[in-house]
């Protein structure tokens, strides 16, 4: 490396100016040039811009580019305006330029977006894997809309996520560290709930509960649960308790449970996507306002509804559509609510689980190979009692949600949705 390649790397522009003149005064031109590794020419237009400049040191260096702005550049506020929302809003340059049409009517290409922001170095705060972990390639065509749901549980409280102040906020107000997801791999339709402890009977309950929303909402085709092998969903997948819990509750729904590979969560990466979302779009930035638990479910609510029906998403397949508009695509026509669950804490829930279903009964744990199942027969007599009650509640719970239209019935719990045409 050059002198004269140290002196631009210093970060000092001037410095090589000042260096230049300096040497100069003790060497010839082309002495100079030799020392600082660059062209006797240049050197001899460094000497006349000093003397031109009667001795400023600041006008020998010329700032690179053209001298006057190109006629087909972008004006310059709308410019300012897209540095101003790119600070703010932290979106990639494909959701920036549909927020600025969708908000201000402004047609601007992604790629321009994209030069202004290398213009003026901004990037997007992103957490980059540093694993080189393997990737995982979904095939969409094998499952309709609705279908495969991956699910996860979340702990909120992530101290290398969130900005101190929002991981404060957590301990201050007392809210439920741990989250639930459940997110459609092939429309991003997502649901969340919250629970104060990360135990079987809140994960039993939180697919419980999406399993009876879409079924109260006509969704009649075959589901599939995939999860990791944590115990708050039943363990692995040869665990005695993943059997019992897919024979005797999930095969009467017609739902499928599948396990991911062990320490293999990328398999799980639609939703681990969706975590990290939260995280920088939802939780870093609202958990410092919240008061109580009641706001911040107030907040998760209208996160969860942002998201089915307002956020635009680019991932594979999407092309900026929001879940509720990727449904129409896929020609999937159901209630406008059905990406409206409401946001619950499955603590509260987990004790109806408990009465419909008996799970404190069943046999979770391994027993020897030659004791009989009692109590299996009372378990598929409690499923078969019950499952008719279960439904029916399901139903009326919904139907009390969807009897009035959307907007009606999420302006009567403090959130507004825009109902796609």
């Amino acid at each position: 490396m050059t002198l004269y390649q140290k002196l631009k790397a210093s970060g000092n522009p001037q410095a090589v100016a000042q260096i230049t003149i300096s040497l100069l005064e003790s060497h010839s031109v082309k002495e100079t040039a030799k020392i600082l590794g660059v062209t006797p020419r240049w050197v001899y237009k460094l000497r006349e811009r000093f003397r031109l400049s009667n001795g400023d040191i600041s006008a020998c260096i010329k700032k690179r580019g053209p001298k006057f702005r190109m006629p087909n550049r972008t004006p310059e506020h709308i410019e300012n305006l897209v540095v101003t929302l790119a600070k703010e809003t932290n979106l990639g340059s494909k959701r920036l330029a549909l927020f600025i049409k969708n908000t201000f009517n402004i047609q601007l290409s992604p790629f321009t977006i994209r030069n202004i922001r290398r213009r003026y170095g901004i990037h997007c705060r992103k957490h980059k894997t540093l694993t080189g972990s393997r990737r995982f390639a979904t095939d969409f065509s094998a499952f309709e809309p609705l279908q495969l749901w991956q699910i996860d549980a979340k702990h909120i409280a992530d101290q290398s996520a969130l900005p101190p102040e929002a991981y404060a906020s957590i301990f201050k107000n007392k809210l439920p560290p741990f989250q639930f997801t459940a997110i459609d791999i092939k429309t991003r339709l997502r649901f969340i709930a919250y629970a104060d402890s990360l135990d079987f009977k809140n994960g039993l309950t939180f697919m419980l509960l999406v399993a009876a929303w879409l079924r109260a909402f006509g969704v009649k085709h075959q589901l599939f649960f995939q999860t990791d092998n944590g115990a708050e969903f039943g363990g692995s997948a040869g665990s005695r308790k993943r059997k019992l819990i897919q024979k005797l509750i999930f095969d009467h729904w017609n739902v499928s449970l599948l396990n991911i590979p062990e320490r293999n969560k990328e398999t799980n990466c639609f939703v681990e996507r969706s975590h990290r979302t939260d995280d920088e779009e939802f939780y870093a930035l609202n958990l410092k306002k919240v008061t109580s638990r009641t706001s911040f479910l107030k907040m998760a609510q209208n996160w969860i509804l942002y998201f089915n029906y307002r956020r635009p998403h680019f991932g594979k397949n999407m092309n900026g559509m929001t879940p509720v508009e990727a449904l129409k695509f896929y020609r999937c026509f159901y209630h406008p609510a059905i990406g409206s669950m409401p946001v619950v804490v499955l603590d509260q829930l987990s004790n109806y689980t408990s009465l419909l279903f008996d799970i404190s009964s069943l046999p979770w744990d391994n027993l020897p190979r030659n004791k009989k199942l009692l109590n299996e027969t009372m378990a598929h007599y409690i499923i078969s009692r019950h499952s008719s009650l279960y439904i029916s509640l399901s139903v009326l719970f919904c139907y009390n949600i969807v009897k009035k239209s959307p907007s009606q019935r999420l302006e009567g719990r403090g959130c507004k949705i825009t109902r796609s045409r």
